[in-house]
């Protein structure tokens, strides 16, 4: 009894002689890997699908709301300002980004395709 004492003195509690307790812990390698890293090529084939269709899709719902879709509209509008909630000022009173002439001729041609959407 007293050989064994001494030898768990000299080498630790488990006779490891690492200090280590028994019970278990990590090793480099162990375990299940992250989804992230088990499923990579998958999600990147997915983010190229998504990244390819996704200009079409925008043009698609542009189309769809500048012909009159409320929810594609709000959508968008929800999108590109943030919803009203969120802002710290009312759009008319936001003056960090100017409006200049090139902004009026976009809104101008968003109007006559509109218009022309409606007489559908």
């Amino acid at each position: 009894m007293a050989q064994l004492r001494a030898v768990k003195a000299e080498t630790g509690a488990t006779g490891h002689g690492d200090g280590a307790t028994g019970h278990g812990g990590a090793r480099p390698g162990a375990g299940r890997k992250p989804k992230a890293l088990r499923y990579a090529s998958e999600l990147a084939a997915a983010e190229e699908k998504i990244m390819s269709a996704l200009p079409a899709a925008i043009d698609s719902l542009i189309a769809s709301a500048n012909c009159g879709d409320v929810a594609a509209a709000k959508y968008l509008l929800d999108r590109a300002f943030g919803r009203i909630k969120e802002q710290t000022l009312p759009p008319s009173e936001d003056t960090t980004l100017p409006y200049d002439e090139s902004d009026l001729e976009r809104d101008e041609k968003v109007k006559a395709f509109a218009d022309s959407c409606a007489t559908w």
